[in-house]
C-alpha cells in the first residue's frame, strides 16, 4: 500500500513544464516512453495515434522550415506569435509532433471523436511516462492546422494533428503550480441533474 500511495503522489506531482533544457531522453528512454502509448484505452483497437520525433540533429532545419511557412505573405499569424513559437521550438531539447490516423465510417464504426480521445489518452500516457523517468514535458497545440506544416511532417489527411510536445530536463527551480482541489469539479448524482460548484 505504501508503494501504491507513493505512485499516486508521483502522478499528483506531474505538471506542464515549459522551461526545459538538455538532456532529453536518450533513444532507449524515448522508446520506453512512447511504448506507454500502446496501453492507452482504445475502442476497437485501432491504435490511431501517430508520433513524429524531431530530434536535436534536425531541430534547426525544422525551425527554419517552420519560420518560413509562418512568415509567408498570406500568413494570419501576428509577428509576436511567430517569434514566440520559433523561440519555443528552438529551445526545445526534443520535439514530438502528435497526431492520429483518421479511420472513417466506411472502414470502421468507431467515431472520429473516439479516435481523437484514444490519441489524447495515448499522449497523456506519454506525459506521465516522461515524468516517471525524471524528465519534464509540455503539450501545446501550436500551429498544427497549417497545411504546409502537416504536409512537411507527413501528417496531412488522412492524419490529423493534435499538437506538439516538448520534452527535456526541467530547468533548475521549475516548480509545479499549487494543487487545485478536485472537489469543485465532481458531483454525486442523486436522481436529478447535478450542479458543479465550479460552475455555480
Amino acid at each position: 500500500m505504501d508503494n501504491f500511495m507513493s505512485n499516486i503522489d508521483f502522478l499528483l506531482s506531474r505538471f506542464s513544464c515549459g522551461s526545459l533544457t538538455q538532456p532529453a531522453p536518450n533513444d532507449d528512454e524515448l522508446h520506453q516512453i512512447l511504448s506507454t502509448a500502446m496501453r492507452a484505452p482504445d475502442h476497437g483497437r485501432l491504435r490511431p495515434w501517430r508520433f513524429v520525433i524531431i530530434g536535436k540533429e534536425y531541430r534547426e532545419k525544422w525551425v527554419r522550415s517552420l519560420e518560413k511557412i509562418l512568415t509567408k505573405p498570406d500568413s494570419c499569424y501576428p509577428p509576436a506569435y511567430i517569434t514566440k513559437i520559433v523561440q519555443n521550438f528552438s529551445n526545445a531539447p526534443l520535439i514530438l509532433a502528435l497526431g492520429f490516423r483518421q479511420f472513417h465510417d466506411d472502414k470502421t464504426s468507431i467515431s472520429l471523436d473516439e479516435q481523437l480521445m484514444a490519441a489524447s489518452a495515448a499522449t497523456m500516457n506519454i506525459l506521465n511516462a516522461v515524468h516517471v523517468l525524471g524528465f519534464g514535458a509540455k503539450w501545446i497545440t501550436g500551429p498544427n492546422d497549417v497545411p504546409e506544416i502537416t504536409e512537411l511532417l507527413g501528417l496531412k489527411k488522412p492524419y490529423r494533428m493534435i499538437g506538439f510536445m516538448f520534452i527535456g530536463t526541467p530547468v533548475e527551480g521549475s516548480e509545479a503550480p499549487p494543487r487545485v482541489s478536485v472537489d469543485d469539479y465532481v458531483a454525486n448524482w442523486q436522481g436529478n441533474a447535478v450542479n458543479f460548484k465550479i460552475d455555480s
